[in-house]
């Protein structure tokens, strides 16, 4: 039996394909709000005004789900050629594939398909006037095939300044690895204002035993990729010697959530948010 679920996002794009033609097409005149503004462009949205950097939150239709970041880059008249969130999925061009269409009305849509985990994700929205932010629906499909829907934010990055001179200092609550009641982990922070650890603590939440203890110097979650608030290749180093590693983390630019996946060489692997 066909999950219609699974097939919509493929007969939409199919569905899609007879309104591209016209799209690309670009009528000569200029499309204007009420008060005679041109909107994207003097023919309307171009392909090209994808082009950059996309950052912001999703926000899942759930009350029992946190809303988690999320980025996207694409250039080269809208080609998407990377994407990543902060539960720790990430597709690159090297193993997943993209679909991308902006219509002459603004209406953008795209998707990111991973080739290794089997991992969709389907965006519905609209470009702003301004073209400086991208507001609408998501859908994300797991390995088991099940969705989640939800609303999204991005915003256009303005490069290597957007995640510049944030004030990190003060406390970060959060979990790593959180699952049955015995792998519950706390994490405890205080960063300084450049996002180097101060203090800080794991500690076991069902008996309260302290994992590790964090002291000046164990690592920073400062961002490396201002463009986007990535931190690439994150070492944590406890008082005790054991070392966390995450390939990557995502913090937005409101600095209330810091989150992706990592390994830790006592506990194992985990997923990694704190906020403030």
């Amino acid at each position: 039996m066909f999950n219609l679920t699974l097939l919509r996002p493929r007969i939409f794009w199919i569905a899609l394909l007879g309104i591209v033609g016209f799209s690309c097409a670009h009528s000569g005149a200029a499309k204007v709000d009420s008060g005679g503004t041109a909107l994207g462009g003097s023919s309307g949205y171009l392909m090209e005004d994808l082009d950059g950097d996309w950052v912001g939150t999703l926000f899942p239709n759930s009350a029992v789900l946190d809303p988690f970041n999320f980025y996207f880059s694409a250039a080269d008249g809208g080609v998407i050629s990377e994407g990543a969130d902060s539960k720790g999925n990430q597709w690159l061009d090297i193993d997943s594939e993209f679909t991308s269409n902006i219509l002459n009305s603004g209406r953008m849509m795209a998707e990111f398909d991973s080739m290794v985990l089997q991992s969709r994700l389907f965006l519905d929205g609209k470009m702003s006037d301004a073209m400086t932010e991208l507001t609408g629906d998501y859908e994300y499909v797991n390995n088991y095939g099940i969705p989640v829907r939800g609303s999204f934010i991005l915003s256009r990055s303005t490069g290597n300044d957007y995640f510049a001179g944030l004030d990190y200092s003060g406390p970060w609550v959060g979990g790593f690895g959180v699952g049955r009641n015995e792998n519950k982990r706390q994490l405890d922070f205080v960063l300084d204002s450049d996002g180097a650890v101060v203090y800080g603590s794991m500690t076991n939440i069902v008996t309260g035993a302290e994992i590790h203890r964090y002291s000046v110097g164990a690592g920073s979650f400062a961002a490396t990729n201002l463009a986007v608030g990535r931190i690439d290749n994150l070492v944590l180093t406890a008082d005790d010697g054991s070392i966390a590693e995450c390939e990557f983390l995502l913090v937005d630019r409101d600095l209330s959530l810091i989150g992706g996946t990592g390994v830790d060489s006592d506990v194992g692997e985990g997923t990694i948010e704190i906020r403030k």
